[in-house]
């Protein structure tokens, strides 16, 4: 049996993040993963958007932050959708509700393949832990949130020019 949970109010958020894939030496396609070890989570980068800052800016920004790559952006890949909860005080930015009431944040996040083009993932934000390139294969398997292993195969066939009506 499943519990209601009790919202008296909810916003909508937008974040923006991308699927950057290199191909190895060896032929393999790799994917950058982050990584924090005190919530076990493997996911994609993304972020929130700085004020002013479009989607596709935002993407590029928090990819280059959270993995340390220098990146360029490529094809809108999908769009996310998930729902979470937090109290106003929690809540990033000015609400006009109390404290102490619960919000329902209704979240989409805008996914983009994007092009390695430089930089070391040592070089990554303190956000995560880890930063690495991890086998397609295995990152599927790794992803903490299926619907990101779901964006991963849509930019894999994208990469692979595997996209089109008979996917």
């Amino acid at each position: 049996m499943s519990r209601q949970r009790t919202t008296d109010h909810s916003i909508v958020r937008w974040s923006a993040g991308g699927v950057v894939l290199r191909t190895e030496n060896d032929g393999r396609l790799s994917v950058a993963l982050c990584h924090r070890r005190s919530d076990s989570l493997w996911a994609l980068p993304k972020g929130t958007p700085e004020q002013g800052e479009s989607v596709a800016d935002t993407a590029v920004r928090e990819v280059a932050e959270e993995t340390g790559l220098q990146v360029e952006i490529g094809p809108s890949i999908d769009d996310t959708y998930y729902s979470f909860f937090r109290t106003a005080g929690e809540t990033i930015g000015e609400l006009p509700f109390k404290d102490e009431s619960t919000v329902r944040i209704d979240k989409t996040v805008h996914w983009y393949l994007m092009k390695y083009i430089g930089g070391d993932t040592s070089n990554h934000d303190r956000e995560y832990d880890d930063v690495a390139w991890i086998d397609i294969q295995e990152a599927s398997h790794r992803l903490t949130h299926r619907n990101e292993a779901r964006v991963l195969e849509k930019a894999v066939a994208f990469y692979e020019g595997r996209t089109g009506s008979d996917n």
